[in-house]
């Protein structure tokens, strides 16, 4: 048994993480090495040779990966992204799934995909044969207000291709890799004057609920702004833990569970799952003690563990059976199974078998990192706790589970984001069973009431939100202090492997010398200087860096009212630069509320006792208001017109270059400004093509011979054309990434 259960995920982990990334021959020559491994231990097994009868359980691990590879390729394939054409009409029928999102000018709906073609009577592009299993889903974006479309409906609808923007960034969010893991496998818009048939709509639906409760949330969520004690509403809170929808959690609230590591507790998993059935069992079980009838035939725990089990389905479905609540019941069903079995002691085999059912519910869950995390979670608290010879008390057991779990998952959060909350396993301790045992219970019964008497019940979420804002209170206290994160930029998959050894020896009783679990997570947690240079990236306005180990300035669009923008914050965190809201000395901040155009945004850094390295201080220049300025040991220069006050080009020199920023548009200051550069030479060009006519053949010739031209998007064909008779090389930033330019 232990074969099949380690060999079908084994095959599936390397369908889903290593075939893809090697030549498409790969995978063949491996199957045909596996069919090869198994025919030989099958001879073997038929002439019976006494040494080799072990082969047998090597043939079943064979045939497990095997079926494995099978099953992980064909999911891949199905969930392959389609090549839809741009401004092509395609005839998608599907059915609308989860919450809609709701944004300013549009809302995004995902629909499970059934047929999609080129035309109304075929299904040419994808055609769904498998109606359970592997959902193939359909990201749909609507523009038009009188269209809204409802959760449960089968619609057919007219589509196009959308074109999304990334940013291309050292610090990009990997979104190809989020859009597999939901099984996203296409982004379209509504075709204009498309017709909305509606071919079935569902009597109940769980996600019409969702749907509702959202809204209601979201109209309480402004009145208490203001009113809480912790300055931030916990309506999106209580939201997100009952239907998993985070939609309307501000900057704040992340910038808070961040700093604090409570982030999973706003994220429905198999902590929330579990928790609730555990509470369930609780409070059940001395009621079911009291059941004669049952407790003559059966243990009073069986019906305590079949109605937590229960409790956790409706938790799952309310939270729109999302894909880490369906892993999470998946392990829940197995303990139970276990439990009601009598083998509830076999915890590892319990373990791998879940392991084992979630890969074959959903092959692609291996590409998200919450899938880990939630299964190295679990082995840690099996580690920890499953080999006690004298049974500790429930308090000392809680620490040493949250204490096991901030060693244990460190390094993996520290190669994987970068950054570990230094107090997440103090706000843990009290965080979880405050969730877990008060605030989702109470939040999920007034949920079941709210249909029925909503205000009869009004009272019950009062209370919660009470109580939930008394925890945010406690938490934006924890997350002030300077040395709440600690952040050590990316690393190397080496260091994570040493670091990981050195938590097993950590974390294992009986092995001496622990010091050298700590030598080994040295190379992953000390901090280095590292990303340093020039950078050009964004993904439609240019954006440029410029890292050394001072400071840290760029140039770009004004990012007002966040005094460190999203894609900034995102880097500094990439190269291990700690910050903290509140702590940042702000100077000339009207500048970038205030400026017309691009802004100068420079950082000062400081260095700690332990070599770590934060913001200091914040500083905003309008680089058209001053003909001459200096950040650090960069000169920088603005070329304008008179008539032109509020359009400049910057000019400044690094590693021996030249540069030119040229973010003008219109033609007339476009020119003006060029007059003023007569006679100037430049070895980088950093161009933002406009609209109206080009005037870039003028800008070429202020390049020197061995010049650069960056741009963000492609040129047009007179200017290609331009420049290819120049011969001057092109890097476009949309086809070919980000910019970077190392110090010299």
């Amino acid at each position: 048994m232990w074969s099949m259960v380690l060999g079908l995920p084994v095959g599936i982990l390397i369908a889903v993480l290593i075939l893809p990334v090697y030549p498409p021959g790969f995978g063949a020559y491996a199957l045909i090495v596996l069919l090869l491994s198994l025919a030989a231990a099958v001879v073997c097994l038929r002439y019976g040779y006494p040494a080799l009868r072990a082969l047998r359980q090597i043939s079943v691990l064979l045939a497990a990966s095997l079926a494995g590879v099978g099953l992980g390729t064909f999911v891949e394939q199905r969930l392959t992204p389609w090549g839809l054409q741009p401004g092509t009409t395609y005839y998608l029928t599907g059915t609308v799934s989860g919450v809609p999102k709701w944004g300013k000018y549009s809302r995004r709906y995902w629909l499970e995909s059934e047929c999609v073609g080129t035309r109304a009577d075929r299904c040419d592009v994808f055609q769904n044969f498998l109606t359970l299993l592997w959902p193939v889903v359909v990201e749909l974006t609507v523009s038009n207000p009188k269209v809204e479309l409802q959760p449960g409906q089968t619609v057919r609808i007219q589509v196009q291709a959308r074109s999304s923007r990334q940013d291309a960034s050292p610090a990009q969010f990997n979104v190809a890799r989020w859009l597999r893991t939901n099984h996203v496998v296409a982004r379209v818009k509504l075709a204009k004057s498309s017709p909305v048939a509606v071919l079935s709509e569902p009597l109940v639906s769980v996600d019409r609920l969702r749907a509702d409760l959202n809204r209601y949330l979201a109209m309480r969520s402004p009145q208490q702004g203001a009113g809480g004690s912790s300055g931030l509403s916990p309506y999106p809170v209580l939201l997100a833990l009952v239907t998993g929808d985070r939609a309307l959690m501000e900057d704040r609230h992340w910038y808070v569970f961040n700093r604090t590591g409570t982030t999973h507790l706003v994220a429905i998993s198999g902590l929330h799952v579990g928790l609730v059935a555990a509470f369930v069992t609780l409070v059940t079980l001395p009621l079911f003690r009291r059941w004669r009838w049952l407790t003559a035939r059966y243990p009073a725990s069986h019906g305590a563990l079949i109605l937590a089990w229960a409790a956790a389905l409706y938790y799952t479905a309310l939270a729109g059976f999302a894909l880490p609540t369906q892993r999470a019941l998946i392990m829940l069903s197995v303990f139970v199974l276990l439990k009601l079995t009598g083998k509830a002691r076999q915890l590892w085999f319990g373990l791998a078998l879940a392991f084992c059912l979630v890969l074959v519910w959903d092959p692609v869950a291996c590409l998200s990192l919450g899938f880990w995390l939630s299964f190295v979670a679990v082995y840690l608290i099996l580690w920890l706790i499953g080999g006690s010879v004298d049974k500790p008390s429930i308090a000392r057991q809680w620490t040493t589970v949250q204490l096991g779990l901030f060693v244990g998952l460190a390094p993996v959060l520290l190669w994987s984001v970068h950054s570990v909350s230094l107090v997440s396993a103090g706000t843990n301790i009290i965080a979880i069973p405050v969730i877990g045992f008060v605030v989702v219970p109470l939040t999920l019964i007034w949920a079941s009431l709210w249909t029925v008497c909503p205000d009869q019940v009004q009272f019950l979420l009062q209370a919660v939100a009470v109580i939930t804002d008394g925890l945010l209170w406690l938490l934006e206290m924890m997350a002030s202090g300077h040395y709440s994160v600690w952040s050590v930029g990316q690393r190397g998959f080496g260091s994570l492997l040493l670091a990981l050894l050195g938590v097993l020896w950590l974390v294992s009783a009986g092995l001496p010398g622990r010091i050298w679990g700590w030598l080994l997570m040295l190379p992953l947690l000390l901090p280095q200087v590292q990303g340093t240079g020039l950078y050009v990236m964004g993904s439609g306005v240019a954006r440029l860096l410029v890292h050394d180990e001072e400071r840290v300035w760029s140039i770009s669009d004004s990012h007002w009212p966040q005094p460190v923008a999203r894609w900034q914050s995102s880097l500094l965190q990439h190269w291990g630069i700690g910050w903290v809201q509140g702590g940042l000395g702000y100077h000339n901040s009207a500048a970038l509320w205030l400026a017309p155009g691009p802004v100068i945004t420079e950082f000062t850094l400081r260095v700690d006792g332990i070599g770590s390295r934060h913001l200091s201080t914040a500083t905003y220049h309008n680089p058209c208001e001053k003909a001459h300025w200096r950040i650090g040991d960069t000169e920088i220069q603005r070329y304008s017109a008179e008539s032109y006050p509020a359009q400049c080009a910057v000019g400044f020199e690094f590693n021996h270059k030249r540069w030119l920023y040229w973010p003008v548009q219109g033609v007339r200051a476009q020119l003006a400004i060029q007059e003023q550069l007569a006679g100037e030479q430049f070895d980088m060009l950093l161009l933002m093509p406009g609209r109206g006519r080009s005037t870039l053949p003028g800008l070429l010739t202020l390049l020197t011979p061995d010049a650069r031209l960056i741009t963000m998007k492609a040129l047009s064909a007179n200017d290609q054309e331009a420049v290819e008779a120049s011969g001057i090389p092109v890097h476009v930033v949309k086809a070919h990434g980000y910019y970077h330019e190392p110090l010299p």
